[in-house]
C-alpha cells in the first residue's frame, strides 16, 4: 500500500507537467506567425501609405553595341525596310542552303553599315518590322518583332540619328516588351509586365522627345519617393487592364495601392473594386 501511494505521488506531478506543456503548445501553434501576418497584410488596401503623385525616375535605355560590317558576298538580300525621312534601311540577308538557312540583319546608314546580328527562328513570311512614325526631328526608327543579336533579344527598337549617321539599339535587355499607350497620348510605351519575377515588376520604356531618346525604368522601391519606408523594403508592381483602362498595383508587406502612368508620373487611381489583383493572380497559380 505504501508503494502504491508513493507511485501515485510521483506520477501526479509528472502528469500535471505533461498537461501543462500540452496546453502551452496548443496556445503557441494557434498564434499567427510572422509569415502569416505578412501574408494577411499583403491583401490590405492602404492608399494612405503612398504619395498621390510620384515623378518616377527614368534613365537612358540600355542597348547592345553594334559591330561594323558588310554581308558576305554569297549572302542574298531577302528583306529591306526604309526608315522614314532618312537614307537609313534595315536589311535581312540569307546565307546557307534552304535546309539550314542563316539569317542576319544589317543596318545601313548614309555612309555606314552595321551588323544587327543573327536572327534566330526568322520566318520569311512573318511581319517583322513596323515604323515608329511618332519620332520627329533628327531621329527615325522602327520596332523589330524578331529575335536578334548576341543575347537573343526577343524584340527591340532600332533608332537612327540622321546628323551623326549613328544607330541606337534597344533590346529590352532580352525581355519581351509589348507596345501599349499607357497614357492615351498617341505615343506607345514598350512595357514588360514581368509577372514571373520575384517579386513581380513592371518595366517601362518611353520616348522622351526633348531628349531625343528612349528612357526606361523598372518600378521598384525608391526611398526618396516613399520616405516613410525602409530603404531595403521589398515591394512588387504589376500591370492590369480592365474595361480598357491600364493601371498598376504597387504594394509590399504593409499594403498596396493602384496607380496610372501619365508621362513619367505615377498617379494614384482609386477604383471601386479595391481587391488585390496580384494576390488573386498568385492564388490562381497555386491552384493550377
Amino acid at each position: 500500500m505504501t508503494n502504491i501511494v508513493r507511485f501515485i505521488g510521483i506520477m501526479i506531478p509528472i502528469l500535471l507537467s505533461i498537461l501543462a506543456c500540452s496546453n502551452d503548445q496548443v496556445h503557441h501553434t494557434s498564434m499567427p506567425t510572422a509569415n502569416s501576418r505578412h501574408s494577411d497584410q499583403q491583401s490590405v488596401y492602404r492608399p494612405d501609405l503612398f504619395l498621390e503623385n510620384i515623378a518616377f525616375p527614368f534613365g537612358e535605355g540600355l542597348g547592345q553595341p553594334l559591330e561594323s560590317g558588310t554581308p558576305p558576298s554569297e549572302a542574298k538580300l531577302i528583306k529591306s525596310f526604309a526608315l522614314s525621312r532618312s537614307e537609313a534601311e534595315v536589311h535581312i540577308y540569307k546565307s546557307g542552303g534552304d535546309a539550314s538557312p542563316i539569317y542576319t540583319g544589317y543596318l545601313k546608314g548614309k555612309n555606314s553599315e552595321w551588323k544587327l546580328g543573327n536572327l534566330t527562328n526568322f520566318n520569311e513570311n512573318q511581319a517583322w518590322i513596323n515604323p515608329m512614325n511618332f519620332l520627329t526631328g533628327d531621329v527615325s526608327g522602327a520596332s523589330i518583332e524578331i529575335p536578334f543579336g548576341k543575347i537573343g533579344a526577343k524584340n527591340g527598337l532600332v533608332i537612327y540619328h540622321h546628323k551623326t549617321d549613328s544607330w541606337k539599339i534597344i533590346d529590352f535587355q532580352g525581355h519581351t516588351a509589348i507596345p501599349m499607350d499607357l497614357d492615351n497620348d498617341g505615343v506607345p510605351e514598350w512595357v514588360g509586365n514581368q509577372t514571373d519575377w520575384v517579386p513581380p515588376a513592371v518595366e517601362i520604356h518611353r520616348w522622351v522627345a526633348e531628349n531625343d531618346r528612349f528612357e526606361s525604368t523598372v518600378i521598384q522601391w525608391d526611398s526618396s519617393l516613399f520616405p516613410n519606408e525602409a530603404k531595403e523594403e521589398v515591394f512588387y508592381s504589376s500591370l492590369f487592364l480592365e474595361e480598357g483602362k491600364h493601371f498598376i498595383e504597387i504594394g509590399n508587406k504593409d499594403g498596396y495601392a493602384f496607380f496610372t502612368f501619365d508621362h513619367g508620373f505615377l498617379k494614384q487611381y482609386k477604383p471601386v473594386d479595391t481587391r488585390s489583383r496580384v494576390l488573386e493572380m498568385q492564388m490562381a497559380r497555386q491552384h493550377h
